[in-house]
Order: structure tokens, then sequence, then C-alpha cells
């Protein structure tokens, strides 16, 4: 791409919340993305702003129009309540897609796209999906989507979430399916907007999800993921290892973990895709 394109990226977690995160040394959700998109498009121009902290979030003197696309990643918040700092987040999606934005969503960013257009979300009855969401399986629909190109028709992906989309919203199509939760990957057109979204992580790697595991570790040890403290460590510790040696066969083998997650460029696809598509 020889243009440079303009993103907004607008981060779905409060200001406490993106704390914590920093407290065990990890990134945040917008940092993700804009490292993912700097590394494979190293002119883009990207402004990140934090809507769930309060109004007036974006720089004096710059619209919504300024921009060529968004990108609405995740959030520990949900969807369905109706807290300031999660309608601030739907008004914006919805004021992006009505400008004719094309926006691209993961988790969180694909929840609040359903919301905005007028489907519902809700805690799924699987409970939490976390870590790597398993046979991610594209729909006839998503096999011939600009989103999935020279993505594999079954791959793993990573993830972590409560909630769930239950119903899209009218002009919806499903894109990827998995046994955890039906709409993994869907496309929402609303006004004169498209939205992109994943109900995983292509962002994430194999050292945000260790951070992550250690941010949750009390949920994660409690709800039965792992024995104790010491045995999250020693996961973690695997998953680390693994990103520095990727060949290493017997860590693939005990986490399970292929190049779908360890190969960046195949792991965010889909981001790929979304940023070529602002260019046609």
């Amino acid at each position: 791409m020889d243009q440079a394109p303009k993103i907004l990226l607008a981060d779905g977690n409060t200001k406490d919340r993106n704390d914590a995160m920093k407290a065990v040394g990890g990134e945040l959700g917008a940092e993700r993305y804009a490292n993912e998109i700097r590394r494979m498009f190293p002119n883009a121009q990207m402004t990140t702003v934090y809507p769930a902290d309060g109004d007036g979030y974006l720089p004096s003197g710059i619209a919504l129009e300024d921009f060529d696309g968004m990108v609405m990643g995740g959030s520990g918040l949900r969807a369905f309540e109706q807290a300031p700092e999660v309608t601030r987040q739907v008004d914006l999606m919805r004021a992006a897609l009505d400008a004719g934005l094309p926006v691209l969503g993961s988790c969180w960013g694909l929840q609040i796209a359903a919301v905005a257009a007028g489907g519902a979300v809700q805690a799924s009855p699987r409970g939490r999906e976390v870590g790597i969401a398993r046979k991610l399986a594209l729909t006839p629909q998503g096999c011939g989507h600009a989103l999935f190109r020279d993505k594999p028709p079954v791959f793993d992906s990573p993830c972590i979430h409560y909630d769930e989309v239950t119903h899209l919203p009218t002009d919806a199509v499903v894109l990827a399916s998995n046994g955890h939760s039906f709409v993994q990957g869907a496309a929402i057109r609303l006004g004169a907007g498209v939205f992109w979204g994943m109900q995983y992580h292509p962002e994430f790697d194999l050292p945000h999800l260790s951070k992550l595991y250690r941010r949750y570790a009390d949920d994660m040890v409690k709800q039965g993921y792992f024995e104790d403290v010491d045995a999250l460590e020693r996961y973690c510790h695997d998953m680390d290892a693994l990103h520095q040696d990727p060949s290493r066969l017997d860590l693939r083998w005990r986490l399970g973990v292929d190049d779908d997650v360890l190969d960046a460029d195949m792991r965010c696809r889909e981001i790929r895709n979304w940023v070529e598509s602002l260019a046609s």
C-alpha cells in the first residue's frame, strides 16, 4: 500500500482497567492494534482516543470524517449495561458508521457494533472463552468475504470474552463461528458505513495473552483453568518461551498452538485485509 491511511483507534477500557493492565507490564488494547498495524503498514497515521473515560475524547479540531477508518478493540466492560462508559462507545460506533467510516472491531468492538445497529449481546451460557479460540470456521459467506482473504477455512486465534452477540441486527451476516460462540465474525451495515468484526482477537500475541492471564490470575484459578497461581505462571512462561522460539515442537504440542497463532502475518490477516480495503 502506497497510501498512509489515517486510522482512529478507540480504546474500549476505562483508565482504571488500563492501569491494571499496565501494572502487569501489558500493553493496552489500542496499543496492540497500533503495533500490529504499524508493523504491516509503517506509514499508517493513527490517533488513539479513550471514549470510556468521558466526553470530549476527540482532539480539538478533529472530526470523525478526517479519518479513513476506525478500529475498536477489546474491553472488560459489558455491552448490555446502560452505563455512560458503555453508551458513549455505542454512540461513537453509531456516529462513525453513520458518517460512512469503515470500522474494524474485535470482541468488544463487534459487540458494540451489534448493539449500535439494533442487535443484542448477553453473557455466554458456556462461560468464558479465554486464551485460544479453537476451530473457528468460516461460513460460506465468510469464505468469500474480503475480511478473510487468504485465511484458512478453519483456524485458531487468541481470545478472551464472557459475552457474545446473541442477535445480529438486520442486514448483518455471520462470517465465522465455533463451538463456543455462533457469531465469531460478522459484517454489519449501518448508515453509510460498514463494520467488519471478530469476537476473537487477531491483534493479540502470546506475550499479551500471558499478561492477561496474570492480570486475571485470581479469576483464572477460581474458575478452574489452573490449579493454582504457580501452575498459571508455568503456563505463561511456556507461552513466552514459545513466542521467543516458535520452532519448539515440545511447546507447540503442550500448548496446542500452531502457525495460525504463532505466525504474525497469518494471525493478523484480517487486520491487513481491512487496512488494504481502505484504499479500494
